[in-house]
């Protein structure tokens, strides 16, 4: 049986790179910057903390 535990979309806005990550426990967060990279690996750091 599957379980959604996350949704995380990405998008970008000029030269503005942002993600908005949704979870139950944490609920939506989002994160931005100027580089994908960076936006993904806040969102990591976020999603590590919550779930291990």
């Amino acid at each position: 049986m599957q379980e959604l535990i996350c949704n995380v979309e990405f998008d970008k806005d000029g030269e503005t790179f942002i993600a908005k990550l949704r979870t139950e426990i944490g609920g939506l967060r989002e994160f931005t910057g100027i580089t994908f990279d960076e936006v993904l690996t806040q969102v990591l750091l976020e999603l590590e903390e919550e779930f291990i």
